[in-house]
């Protein structure tokens, strides 16, 4: 038989009626590079997972799938099985879209092409990549009939011709709400599928604000499943929600007191952890269950409390909770909202819009530093805000747990378009600050501002001192955004590296840090200088929360507030932990002069930096 007979009868051959969780039992391997449990994969290890693969099959006639979750669930991998059981099944053109391209460079590199690589029936299937153990490149996967092409959310150009029948959406809380005045990445991603009567579009996500959330709204417009188990005592089917575990804790310092135990909302038995494995099997009896019923789209909620007995216990779920249930009481919100969205697996529901902080309190709570820079600080940073006639800069000193002191607060009048009121920044931001241990610190880094009017002098400004850590930064439109991602863009006029940052998580971090009101972790301390006035305070809590973003409605000044986010920007920019820095008991110091700090003699560190 000659080959065009033989690829002849085998195009007659009608289509594998496996589903993804059959294909992934058969032959799914997770890497070692990748998995906590690295081998063949077991689709009963989360069974929970299997009609999520199932209806994403191309046996069912779902077209849309959307998944809230909690962390350590299986939800990458429900998403590597979706996407391998076509490329090696049922090819066709494919769409894998994650929040940012750095992002999408290391799923791909760590998490997909492994997996990949780990089937080789399927790894042989996919045109090579440049180096030894790569497959495909950065732009796409090409495989016989098809081809997975990536694209991240917050450009479109990589995906705007596109028609794929398979669309991957991959934490589409951290997508923008519009890219390029194009309208939301989403949508612009789900009509690729248009002209797919068989098309499968998958959307996932841990969640973030209530009323903000994408897969908040994506979950809404589903049918709404929860996943429903056998009682092992009465039989009745439940299913794991936070208001019925029972735990005993310290009450003082809030630490769990014994094993967490969940008690049947049916027959009040109480159920240790070790049962929600024969529970959550379909065998015995558990199911998903609409709470929706009738809608054409599939959604599903899987809190953490699920993850398969190995993973992440209930205890180690709640430890977290008693830890952020104490930091909410001292008025630290940061950690209930993270263990809400990625335990819970639910939207975070703001507990204020405007900061709760009397302006009075704060003029009482400035101190006498027992020297120009307290003993706790590890690191120094600036802020610079660029006004059309002024420069204001803030320097605050970082510790533990990231509870600052600001140092300084300093204004320069002058056009900063001319060369001496730059000079006069320039000497300033050089300034020699004595530390409580004698010793001498700098400014380590530094975060500009360069919106408004003068944007290409601040662009100019910063080019020229990029190796000493003057960072050109812009605000992201993205409320979601993290401080940083640690990349620059060169896409702009002055060819600058132009950092995005995420204004409104970093206004989160500060305002939530102003209602701690003991000195610790995130505490905000500041100096008894006439500078930190009324005035300042005003400034520093002059924005209201408005659906999820921070805004300076009545337009008052606030540049506190702003050179505040700044210096916490260049922070993250650098990659410095503080607290990393405290438990190694090492700073930042620029000339050490008191040896006493540390018996191994070091000179001049201010571009080395670290001891």
């Amino acid at each position: 038989m000659g080959i065009y007979e033989k690829f002849f009868l085998k195009g007659l051959e009608p289509d594998p009626l496996l589903t993804i969780s059959e294909w992934a039992d058969s032959f799914r391997f997770l890497p070692k590079e990748s998995s906590a449990e690295p081998g063949k994969w077991r689709t009963n290890r989360f069974p929970f997972s299997k009609e999520i693969m199932d209806v994403l099959s191309p046996q069912d006639p779902t077209t849309e799938v959307k998944v809230i979750k909690g962390t350590q669930i299986g939800g990458t991998e429900i998403a590597n099985n979706f996407l391998m059981t076509y490329m090696d099944l049922y090819p066709s053109p494919m769409l894998l879209m994650l929040p940012t391209e750095s992002l999408l460079k290391k799923h791909r590199q760590m998490k997909l092409v492994p997996s990949v690589r780990a089937i080789k029936k399927l790894a042989k299937k996919i045109k090579p990549g440049k180096t030894k153990n790569d497959l495909g490149d950065n732009s796409m996967m090409e495989f016989p009939g098809g081809s997975l092409v990536y694209a991240y959310s917050n450009s479109t150009a990589n995906f705007r011709s596109l028609s794929c029948r398979i669309v991957c959406l991959d934490d589409v809380d951290g997508y923008p709400d519009d890219v390029n005045n194009e309208g939301s990445p989403i949508a612009l991603a789900k009509n690729r599928a248009d002209s797919f009567p068989n098309r499968k579009i998958y959307i996932n996500s841990t969640p973030t604000l209530k009323g903000i959330s994408n897969i908040e709204k994506e979950f809404e417009d589903s049918d709404q499943r929860e996943y429903f188990m056998p009682c092992p005592f009465c039989k009745e089917l439940i299913t794991f929600d936070r208001e019925n575990f029972v735990y005993d804790f310290d009450e003082e310092n809030y630490e769990l007191k014994g094993d967490v135990v969940y008690s049947c909302p049916k027959c009040g038995s109480l159920i240790e952890e070790y049962h929600k494995t024969w529970m959550m099997s379909e065998e015995n009896g558990a199911k998903w269950i609409p709470q929706n019923p009738g809608h054409p789209y599939k959604g599903y909620r899987i809190p953490s409390y699920y993850s398969p007995l190995g993973f992440l216990s209930w205890n180690k779920i709640f430890r977290e909770y008693l830890k952020a249930k104490k930091a909410l009481k001292a008025g630290n919100e940061k950690l209930m909202k993270t263990w809400v969205n990625t335990r819970d697996a639910r939207p975070w529901e703001e507990q204020f819009i405007k900061v709760k902080v009397d302006i009075q309190e704060l003029l009482d709570r400035k101190e006498e530093y027992t020297a120009e820079v307290p003993r706790g600080v590890r690191i120094l940073t600036a802020g610079i805000d660029t006004q059309d006639d002024r420069f204001e800069i803030e320097v605050v000193g970082w510790g533990e747990g990231y509870e600052s002191w600001s140092i300084d607060y300093k204004i320069i009048h002058g056009d900063p378009d001319l060369l001496e009121t730059q000079k006069a920044l320039d000497l300033y931001l050089q300034k020699i600050f004595k530390h409580e241990s004698g010793n001498l610190m700098r400014i380590y880094a530094a975060g500009f501002d360069t919106g408004g009017h003068k944007t290409n002098t601040m662009y100019s400004f910063c080019k020229k001192r990029y190796l000493r850590k003057f960072f050109a930064l812009k605000g992201s439109k993205d409320i979601n955004a993290p401080i940083t991602t640690g990349r620059f863009s060169l896409k702009n006029k002055g060819k600058v590296p132009l950092f995005s940052i995420g204004v409104n998580t970093a206004k989160d971090d500060i305002y939530s840090a102003l209602t701690i009101t003991s000195p610790g972790a995130l505490y905000m301390h500041f100096p008894n200088k006439d500078i930190y006035d009324e005035n300042y305070f005003k400034q520093l809590t002059a924005e209201k929360k408005v659906n999820g973003r921070w805004l300076n409605q009545s337009k008052k000044r606030n540049e506190a507030i702003d050179v505040r986010v700044y210096a916490r920007a260049a922070l993250a920019i650098v990659g410095i932990d503080p607290t990393d820095l405290a438990n190694q008991d090492r700073y930042f110091f620029y000339q050490q002069i008191n040896q006493s700090q540390n018996t191994q003699k070091k000179q001049r560190t201010f571009s080395k930096g670290i001891r």
